[in-house]
């Protein structure tokens, strides 16, 4: 039996800063520099009763010290949305930077699935040098690690079906784990890229973002992105573009910006 989800995408944060901050060496491109808005989203993911997270967002605090602006607090988000966060099953993230992290604590009774790369080296010494470490919180590395421990989180790597009608891929590029994940749903499948792609801009022109560890691999995650579209007829989803919120219609019954029904 196929396992069709509704998937809503939450935009809880968002900044504003220069285009030559947000891509790498825009000075490449010899276009003008100029401001651009960043979204910060996380996603639920619903089929039959059954809740999934997808990514918890920056915690406030967090957002507040890095110059971020925090719409809405996750927690009240999911309220707003009327879910249950004892409900939430699973939670699925996608890397470990501080945005897609930052509230796990919020759902203590779900299984969480990590990707085993990121978990690997966000817990390793090369991890510690200031070109890494300035992207994640060690509050939050550490609790993951404390939820390890009580048997709360499986790894997972590579192209793998997490549960029926979710697939993890394993892009790697700008997070040294990074994932996308392929959602079946009621119309086309749906690619939620996370920070694999961060605009549309960056598939459409093969723009890389400013935050990356291997540039090979974030091209080749451009490429891969491209091929799942035109194969499967998928809705490709980035990760922190505002268009998201004009391409997708507002959720009814919520306030206004809030969610976005992607399927």
């Amino acid at each position: 039996m196929t396992v069709e989800y509704e998937v809503i995408a939450v935009r809880y944060g968002t900044l504003v800063a220069r285009r030559s901050a947000l891509y790498l060496h825009w000075d490449a491109y010899g276009e003008p520099d100029g401001d651009e808005r960043l979204d910060y989203f996380f996603y639920v993911l619903r089929h039959a009763g059954d809740t999934i997270v997808l990514d918890t967002g920056f915690h406030p605090d967090a957002g507040e010290r890095r110059g971020r602006t925090c719409l809405r607090h996750p927690r009240d988000a999911l309220a707003d949305l009327g879910i249950d966060r004892d409900g939430v099953s699973r939670v699925i993230v996608s890397h470990l930077h501080y945005d897609h992290i930052g509230n796990l604590d919020l759902f203590p009774r779900a299984r969480v699935y990590v990707p085993e790369r990121e978990l690997s080296f966000w817990t390793s010494d090369i991890a510690r040098h200031p070109q890494f470490s300035r992207h994640v919180e060690p509050a939050t590395i550490s609790q993951l690690i404390a939820l390890e421990r009580q048997n709360r989180v499986d790894r997972y790597d590579g192209t793998r079906e997490l549960m029926p009608g979710i697939r993890g891929i394993t892009v790697a590029g700008h997070s040294p784990g990074q994932q996308v994940f392929v959602v079946e749903t009621a119309g086309e499948p749906l690619v939620l890229a996370s920070d694999a792609v961060h605009f549309y801009e960056e598939l459409e022109h093969d723009r890389p973002f400013a935050i990356v560890v291997n540039l090979l691999e974030m091209y080749r995650a451009y490429e891969m992105l491209r091929e799942l579209r035109q194969e499967l007829g998928a809705v490709v989803v980035p990760g922190h573009d505002p268009l998201v919120t004009e391409r997708f219609e507002g959720l009814s019954g919520t306030p206004p910006g809030l969610a976005f029904r992607l399927a």
